[in-house]
């Protein structure tokens, strides 16, 4: 076991670097898993240890603006570049989007100001709030690489980092499900007795694109066996995570996903017969997980009929706790901070902070509100619900390999808005630098979109010229030959 730890991320990441000599693109492969870190062992290649002094979020962000200093040759004179882009970020800001982000990073870095004015501290203000500045910053970098790369590429590159979750769900599932202990040594955030047998619950090398794997997978117009067996291998992940959740959250993805593809025309059919696929699939996961995991499968059971014991998901212990520290916030916050927040003061500086930080990882609002108000909290969900809206539209009027793309990212954009009721997702630490990188995804095809609308109707204005050009000579050619 231990040569798989060590073989396992060198072959991933020579995988990578070998696929980006054709495909460019696939220079992110690093930064995609460096957030994958633990659950494919990232963490034990030397050059990719975090040094002591620096948070892994710190380490990512360096990694990341490598990758796109190397994608687009800056180290090179003009002359000798391979690619010579010079919007290294992307062409102009797509609007209704983009203007909300920047808008809210504009509003965060107003916050970072006031914090520093007031506590006359300016670098412990940037310091606590790397968090929005990484994710920003990467969005950047990650805009200008995709906007740079083809459709074909990018839907390469996302089926790669699928098809590597799919490798860490199957070692989670042996570590989880068959207690193989693939990851000794690791710490498990809960073991728990059930009949006799000892069930571990981890997070901390989970893998980290379940939602986008389904996804992707429903998204798909066509199935082999190879993409069933992705598909089953990530839904055996999200079963043995026990986390209610996230199956709540998946089974909404999945039918969000059927009836956009119900929605579009001509793709009916397909949506229906992919809805009977993955019902049968279901059907006989659900009986194997039983047969092979009983116990396993017993103790999601007994946590799914205590949800439904209670009435409905918002009675859920777990969910109130979550809202009282929602109450708790706003009464922290009273009645002078709580339109603005307090921004970004450290634990020093207000101790609530440590409490802040305890709550943090079970709610994403609860930082955002703490930080910038409800101002701010209004401003993400404004971000969330035009990234949704965008990713809709352009699923629903576009096809092929658009298409794909789009309704993938619709699916795992869901999954996030979702899943920021009981956990950090985009505001983890750990994973700060490609936190929006369902955004920059989702923007550059909407540039791509663009770009094609505009050459079609260039096409179109060039054909009707010619038309007008040739008609006339043709008349008088014609009137030449008459008698």
């Amino acid at each position: 076991m231990n040569t798989v730890r060590l073989v396992l991320p060198t072959a991933l990441l020579l995988y990578f670097l070998w696929r980006s000599r054709r495909q460019r693109v696939f220079l992110l492969g690093l930064p995609f898993l460096m957030n994958m870190y633990f659950s494919v062992f990232f963490d034990r290649l030397r050059p990719f240890w975090v040094p002591s002094a620096w948070q892994p979020a710190d380490h990512m962000m360096l990694w990341l603006v490598v990758t796109w200093i190397v994608y687009f040759d800056l180290v090179l004179p003009w002359r000798r570049r391979t690619v010579r882009e010079r919007r290294v970020f992307g062409p102009r800001l797509s609007a209704p989007e983009e203007v909300v982000l920047v808008g809210f990073m504009a509003y965060a870095l107003f916050k970072v100001g006031t914090t520093a004015v007031h506590h006359m501290d300016l670098g412990t203000a940037i310091g606590e709030a790397r968090i929005p500045l990484y994710m920003f910053a990467g969005y950047l970098l990650l805009r200008g690489i995709l906007c740079h790369a083809a459709r074909k590429e990018t839907v390469d590159l996302l089926a790669a980092v699928v098809v590597v979750n799919s490798v860490a769900a199957g070692l989670y599932v042996l570590h989880q499900g068959l207690h193989l202990y693939i990851y000794a040594g690791m710490v498990e955030y809960q073991y728990i007795v059930v009949n006799g047998e000892i069930l571990t619950r981890s997070f901390y090398f989970m893998p980290q694109y379940l939602p986008l794997a389904v996804g992707l997978c429903v998204a798909r117009r066509k199935w082999n066996l190879f993409w069933v067996g992705v598909f089953a291998v990530n839904l055996a992940a999200i079963w043995l995570s026990y986390t209610r959740a996230l199956i709540g959250v998946v089974v909404v993805e999945i039918a969000v996903i059927l009836a956009m593809r119900l929605l579009k025309q001509g793709d009916v059919w397909r949506a229906v017969k992919r809805g009977l696929q993955i019902a049968v699939i279901l059907v006989v996961f659900v009986g194997t997980a039983f047969v092979l995991l009983p116990t396993q499968s017993a103790y999601l059971m007994s946590r799914l009929t205590e949800t439904t014991s209670q009435g409905s998901a918002r009675t859920d212990s777990n969910l109130e706790y979550r809202f009282i520290w929602w109450r708790t916030t706003i009464e922290w916050l009273g009645g002078e901070n709580r339109l603005s927040g307090v921004g970004f003061p450290s634990s020093a500086q207000d101790v609530r902070v440590t409490d802040i930080a305890v709550m943090a990882p079970d709610i994403m609002w609860v930082p955002v509100l703490w930080s910038m108000g409800l101002l701010g909290v209004a401003g993400l969900a404004g971000l969330f619900a035009v990234i949704l809206w965008r990713a809709a539209s352009l699923s629903l009027t576009s096809g092929g390999d658009a298409a794909l793309l789009s309704t993938a990212l619709t699916g795992w954009i869901l999954a996030v808005v979702l899943l920021g009721l009981r956990e950090w997702v985009i505001y983890d630490p750990w994973h700060t630098p490609l936190a929006l990188s369902f955004f920059a995804l989702l923007t550059a095809e909407t540039q791509r979109q663009r770009t094609e609308a505009r050459q079609r109707t260039v096409v179109v204005s060039d054909d009707r010229v010619a038309i007008v050009g040739v008609r006339p000579e043709s008349f008088r050619q014609e009137e030449g030959r008459s008698p």
